[in-house]
This record gives structure tokens, C-alpha cells and sequence, in this order.
């Protein structure tokens, strides 16, 4: 996960309010043709909150200078892969801004979606790679199966 290379699972995005939205189709679209359903729910949010954060990132940067050579800085990707069982799910952004994982205080309106991130991924990270910008990655993996009831 070191390289901006992208696959055929790829969504080149503008940074717009909607962007989430079709961030969180994309990878629907994507899951259910891997026949992942198991995976979508948690995917999706996910996503919903990393292409939210690359936007933010993009806004709240007030010269985004190292953008990738492939990739407008007014722009966002995000790209799906398997390892295994296991789904890859990154974000680039133009940004080099570290994402930072923090605990918000009760009455702050924001702050929680890397928590969710951290919540609901096996792992996530980022990197920045030598175009420019950064990729925040992380894996996800179904849930282990409950036992039955009357099994133990």
C-alpha cells in the first residue's frame, strides 16, 4: 500500500459536498459485485467518513501545492481492492496533513469519524506518497461468525 497506483476499482472524485455520496454508491456498486454484502454497511460509512475528511482536508489546506501528477488537486480518489477475505479501502487527497485520530469532548459537533474509522476497520494508516498528497487506507473483514445457539 506504499504506491498511488489504482485498479479498475477506482473513482476519480471532485471535492463537492456530494462527494460522499457517490463515494459510498461506488463502493456499494463495487462490494455487491464481489458478492461482499457482508460488507457494504460498514464500507460505505467508512468511506462516507474518509472522502468527508479528504474534503475537509482540502478546505481547511490554504495552498495545496503537492498534488499527484495524475490527480487535480481539486480533486479526491478513492479505490477498493481484496487481500484474501479482506477488503482495501483508500482515499488520496492533495493534502499532506496527517489525519489525527482524537477523543472529542461530549458537546464538540465533530471530530468522531476517524473514531468510527478506528472503530470499525481491522486497520487503517496513511501514507504519503512521492506525487504528492496523502492516502489514508484501511482493511476490512466480516465479522466472525456467532456460534448457534445451542452450540458452545
Amino acid at each position: 500500500m506504499t504506491d498511488v497506483t489504482t485498479g479498475k476499482h477506482h473513482l476519480e472524485l471532485s471535492v463537492f459536498p456530494t462527494s460522499p455520496y457517490y463515494a459510498r454508491v461506488h463502493v456499494q456498486r463495487v462490494l455487491e459485485g464481489w458478492r461482499r454484502d457482508d460488507l457494504i454497511e460498514t464500507a460505505q460509512l467508512v468511506t462516507s467518513e474518509l472522502v468527508s475528511n479528504a474534503i475537509k482536508a482540502h478546505a481547511s489546506s490554504s495552498a495545496v501545492t503537492e498534488a499527484a501528477a495524475h490527480v487535480s488537486p481539486e480533486h479526491i480518489w478513492i479505490d477498493l481492492y481484496s487481500v484474501g477475505e479482506e477488503i482495501v479501502l483508500r482515499v488520496w487527497d492533495a493534502s499532506r496533513t496527517p489525519p489525527l485520530l482524537r477523543v472529542p469532548d461530549l458537546d464538540d459537533e465533530g471530530g468522531r469519524g476517524l473514531c468510527l474509522v478506528d472503530l470499525l476497520a481491522r486497520n487503517w494508516g496513511y501514507h504519503r506518497p512521492a506525487s504528492g498528497g496523502k492516502i489514508v487506507w484501511c482493511t476490512l473483514a466480516a465479522p466472525p461468525a456467532l456460534p448457534e445457539e445451542g452450540t458452545a
